[in-house]
């Protein structure tokens, strides 16, 4: 008898796929959104804003201090009444601003002058990149404060403080499509969430395009065109908005 001998073909699989989430890693999920402050009882760290003010700048500022456990979520409900610490160091610095809102810039420039133990890190829409910026930082597990602006009309200038990424994963390749946000303009975050608000890169219309070809494993340099983001959330109807500034916000000792 003879035999014949066949040649193996190596299997052309397509690589697994998958979704990822990243989420800053002092935050607990639970009925109420929380972190773990030394010593303490988990502390919720979610502040909502009113719809008389433009504070929505202090009030991420605020919860960044709390999920780094730099002040009490006590305290900074009342820093109108307190007298020293880290409280009423915000409030002396913000309360010209409460009703007028910040610009990037300034929020920097406040924050930095309060001595905390905080290392800023901020990129610019006018110096390019910041898109990039923004998911690079959130991809290393960074908190990023995120100032953005609507592209439809002049109205929506706003802040919200990124807590978290996701997207896919094709193989080694890493494609994030969604900021997960804590918005204090919008509801407190449902049971089990960490997040209240989310920009997502547009997988139709205006700016998929663009969307489809942004990976975090790029090496040809960060854009210098803004990227287009569609935020969503319950207490606004989705539009389209783009970075004003990112500024990653992380805790030095």
């Amino acid at each position: 008898k003879s035999f014949t001998m066949t040649k193996a073909v190596p299997s052309k699989r397509p690589a697994p796929s998958y979704t990822f989430q990243r989420v800053h890693a002092a935050l607990q999920t639970g009925a109420v959104l929380t972190v773990q402050q030394k010593r303490q009882e988990p502390m919720p760290c979610f502040m909502q804003q009113s719809m008389l003010d433009g504070a929505c700048g202090v009030h991420v500022l605020a919860m960044a201090l709390v999920i780094l456990d730099l002040a009490k979520a006590s305290a900074l409900h009342n820093m109108s009444r307190r007298t020293y610490g880290t409280a009423a160091q915000v409030h002396r610095a913000f309360e010209p601003t409460y009703f007028t809102g910040i610009h990037a810039r300034e929020w920097v420039a406040l924050v930095q002058g309060l001595d905390l133990p905080l290392a800023l890190k901020a990129s610019y829409v006018a110096d390019g990149g910041v898109d990039s910026a923004a998911v690079d930082w959130l991809m290393r597990g960074d908190l990023v404060a995120l100032a953005f602006a609507s592209v439809e009309h002049q109205r929506t200038k706003h802040w919200a403080l990124a807590v978290g990424i996701e997207g896919v994963v094709s193989g080694q390749r890493y494609q994030p499509q969604r900021i997960l946000l804590l918005d204090p303009s919008a509801p407190e975050p449902v049971v089990f969430q960490a997040s209240n608000a989310r920009l997502s890169l547009p997988q139709t219309g205006l700016g998929s395009r663009r969307a489809k070809s942004i990976e975090s494993d790029k090496t040809s340099g960060p854009s210098r065109k803004p990227w287009l983001w569609r935020y969503e959330s319950d207490s606004w109807n989705p539009e389209t908005v783009h970075l004003l500034a990112a500024v990653r916000v992380r805790r030095t000792s």
